[in-house]
């Protein structure tokens, strides 16, 4: 028997500027980390089959800076259980984080092989930042510099209790690349998998 781990499936990420009638890429695509719990949504999916364990939503994360052009450290973490829900759960104790927690808008299941691959085997995920206020109750706008840096992709088990969510994977932006809400727009995040 081999001790090896099943390699998770691999992601990336990019952010769109969402405009009435118009979405535009503003990074290029980005790496993210699969999380652990990815097997435990994966497993429920494959048993129980419940919807509530379905990818439904991403987290936006985000600071409000002191100025526009001030840029955020992003926190170091792994794939362990800690860098999920507890991790976001803790931002309440952080004065100018927050993040925000949104249905998607869409999602499709494309093939990158039709021929090993002929039924699909790569789910895009899209969505966009909505509301004025994050879970923790902070602003998000741009007249607070709202800086978005980072994301999540999670299964929403109990739309009432974020406590409960799956976090399946996270990633940040590197300083270069953080984005401000701006007042006319609204940022967009379309996020790949490939399970291979």
């Amino acid at each position: 028997m081999t001790t090896d781990k099943i390699q998770p499936p691999t992601g990336m990420v990019r952010l769109h500027n969402v405009e009435p009638n118009k979405i535009t890429p503003i990074t290029s695509w980005q790496p993210n980390t699969v999380l652990y719990e990815w097997a435990a949504i994966a497993a429920q999916l494959l048993t129980t089959g419940e919807k509530q364990y379905r990818i439904s939503g991403m987290y936006i994360e985000y600071e409000n800076v002191a100025s526009a052009g001030n840029t955020v450290v992003v926190p170091s973490y792994g794939r362990e259980s800690s860098a999920g829900i507890d991790y976001y759960n803790g931002l309440i104790s952080t004065p100018n984080r927050d993040y925000l927690r949104i249905p998607l808008v869409s999602a499709q299941v494309i093939s990158t092989d039709e021929v090993a691959y002929p039924k699909g085997n790569q789910p895009v995920f899209f969505a966009q930042t909505t509301g004025v206020v994050g879970v923790h109750g902070r602003p998000f706008s741009d007249a607070s510099n709202s800086k978005v840096f980072g994301a999540a992709l999670v299964a929403i088990v109990d739309e009432a209790d974020a406590t409960r969510d799956l976090v399946f994977s996270r990633f940040y932006l590197s300083t270069s690349l953080q984005q401000l809400k701006l007042v006319s727009s609204q940022i967009g995040l379309e996020w790949k998998l490939q399970l291979r």
